[in-house]
């Protein structure tokens, strides 16, 4: 009788919960990034949500890198999110760097023109050993180039900035005179402060359904 109570009373728990639809920002295309299932929209709300870039920009070049997003509010069965970072897979890095290649690892703090900041973690590799005044003169380099890069962007552009492949496309080329880099990779972003206030909400939709009963 008592398991028989307990299993009542977990089956009538799971039913409460409902699924939530969650939303990429309108400003980065405002598609559907993943669903999840909550008691309520206070459940939900603060979840970080991982989505490869290879799914979320149709890039497969990619799929070793994975967007974050982060749940503010939901309006019906949508959820709201902000844009929080991204990482790539620690297995892919180490297997960029193999015997006899130079690893340059930069860290760098940015502004967005908007007022958002953000760590960002940048990886290049050369294809052989380099002097340490060539590998300062060109880690400088790359630092230089984000820097310019970045602080005339706000928030939205930082985030296509690290989607896209074009800003890597730009360092490669830029410091190729100095030294020929291998590869080159934004390893790691996370957002450290908020700034300028946007309208991060969606439309209201209809009610979320239940999850059926298991």
């Amino acid at each position: 009788m008592a398991g028989e109570r307990s299993n009542k009373r977990t089956k009538d728990k799971w039913k409460e919960k409902k699924w939530y639809r969650i939303m990429a920002p309108s400003q980065l295309g405002g598609k559907e990034i993943a669903m999840t299932v909550g008691t309520g929209p206070d459940s939900i709300k603060g979840r970080v949500v991982e989505i490869p870039i290879s799914d979320f920009s149709g890039n497969f070049k990619k799929s070793n890198a994975k967007l974050e997003f982060k749940v503010l509010d939901c309006v019906g069965t949508k959820c709201s999110t902000i844009f929080v970072g991204h990482s790539v897979n620690d297995d892919y890095i180490r297997r960029m760097v193999r015997r006899r290649k130079e690893r340059i690892d930069i860290v760098k703090d940015v502004k967005t023109t908007d007022g958002y900041e953000f760590v960002l973690k940048v990886v290049a590799v050369t294809e052989n050993k380099l002097t340490s005044a060539k590998s300062v003169e060109l880690r400088n380099a790359i630092t230089q180039i984000v820097s310019e890069k970045v602080k005339n962007m706000d928030y939205f552009e930082f985030a296509r900035f690290i989607i896209e492949d074009e800003s890597v496309s730009e360092i490669l080329n830029g410091v190729k005179d100095i030294y020929p880099l291998k590869k080159l990779e934004f390893r790691k972003s996370e957002l450290t402060s908020t700034g300028e206030k946007y309208n991060f909400s969606v439309p209201e939709d209809a009610p979320a359904e239940e999850v059926p009963a298991q």
